[in-house]
């Protein structure tokens, strides 16, 4: 008896290390979601904030121009903004959906352990369950991830393009 105890331990231990590794690596995979998403807001500021530099100082001659450079400018912002929206609303209904589905395998994972009728039935369903845990966990973190840098790609584009555009306009008289 004190053996099937000592093994039980044992298999309690590894059960529990194999849980803490996946809980490092899903909140590595998050730290580099948040770090993909942070470079590429950042990197959008900045584009933004240097051809907004160099607009102003062309459009100084004139206004009727930098009026609707502005307005073309703004439209892009809203652009960016409608998928930015669209792309982070995807990405809750994915974060819900996932919650949802892991609160009901939870019920059924404690349905099942319930009818166990040993320790090693429960020590190996606790195991099989924490390995699909994990699986889908990465899966699912891996997905959010590429929706989110999809996300702000695509939210992008419009502004690097207003602003191409507006900073293309603005210098074309200047190097004449």
């Amino acid at each position: 008896m004190v053996a099937k105890k000592t093994t039980s331990t044992a298999a309690a231990g590894q059960i529990e290390d194999a849980v803490a590794d996946g809980k490092e690596t899903v909140e590595a995979a998050v730290k580099a979601t948040q770090d993909v998403a942070q470079k590429s807001y950042d990197q959008a500021v900045e584009l933004m904030k240097e051809h907004t530099e160099k607009a102003q100082k062309a459009l100084y001659g004139g206004y009727d121009e930098y009026a609707s450079l502005g307005k073309a400018n703004y439209d892009a912002y809203v652009t960016a903004m409608n998928t930015w929206s669209k792309g982070f609303e995807a990405i809750s209904k994915e974060l819900y959906a996932f919650g949802q589905e892991s609160v009901e395998v939870s019920v059924e994972t404690g349905k099942t352990v319930m009818s166990c009728k040993t320790v090693s039935d429960l020590v190996e369903l606790q195991s099989d369950m924490s390995k699909k845990s994990y699986d889908k966990a990465v899966g699912e973190i891996t997905k959010i991830s590429e929706m989110s840098v999809n996300t702000v790609n695509e939210a992008i584009k419009p502004i690097q393009e207003s602003l191409t555009g507006t900073f293309e306009k603005l210098t074309k008289p200047l190097a004449a």
